[in-house]
């Protein structure tokens, strides 16, 4: 049995566009234990505002890099992790891009490589560069303003942090993209889209 770990934002916990939660089974981590068999874990630390290493002044505990190690001794020993963060990174309080999404990830991914406690072995790791965000509407408008075209970066920057650290990569831009209701979220589509193409890149490398 495999225990893969997903660890991100709303993206993950499964917002759906405009407000509420999908039930568990339209979320693209039970989406991908389906695919996967249930002979193996997949577990969803999602969390609605989650960033790479950002503390937010509005929201607390959204610091994904303070609790990952946690997550991972909570969890494990973890076979794979999964990292989907950096959207959040983007609203405008944050004064940051794309690039520094992608060194917070490096962050994430060098806290996954640390030693612990337990003696866990280090899990495989997957990155995942989140989908280009669309317009964004309602309340988002504010807090996304100026994202749009940083998002057009997640790719390159997150492919380069990859591959400089070994890891497995996906594009999520490359599969899917937003729901126009709110130009951020998933929709039922891209969730099961989302969780396809993770299903492709890891299913030789789990153990039956």
């Amino acid at each position: 049995m495999a225990t893969i770990l997903c660890y991100g934002d709303s993206l993950t916990w499964g917002r759906i566009p405009n407000g509420g939660r999908y039930p568990k089974h339209l979320r693209w981590p039970a989406l991908l234990n389906g695919l996967l068999g249930s002979q193996h874990q997949v577990i969803n630390f999602g969390l609605p505002g989650r960033t790479t290493l950002w503390n937010d002044p509005f929201l607390e505990g959204r610091n994904g890099l303070a609790y990952l190690q946690a997550a991972l001794e909570t969890f494990g020993p973890v076979d794979i992790l999964i990292l989907m963060l950096g959207t959040n990174d983007l609203k405008r309080h944050f004064h940051v891009g794309a690039f520094e999404a992608a060194k917070g990830v490096e962050k994430l991914i060098e806290k996954s490589r640390m030693p612990d406690s337990h003696d866990f072995p280090h899990p495989s790791l997957v990155v995942i560069a989140p989908p280009n965000i669309l317009s964004p509407t309602g309340f988002m408008a504010e807090s996304f303003d100026g994202a749009v075209e940083k998002s057009q970066h997640f790719h390159q920057h997150y492919q380069d942090v990859a591959v400089h650290n070994h890891c497995i990569f996906l594009n999520a831009a490359g599969v899917l993209q937003p729901s126009e209701a709110d130009g951020v979220h998933l929709d039922t589509k891209a969730n099961e889209q989302l969780a396809q193409a993770v299903y492709m890149l890891i299913k030789d490398t789990i153990k039956s």
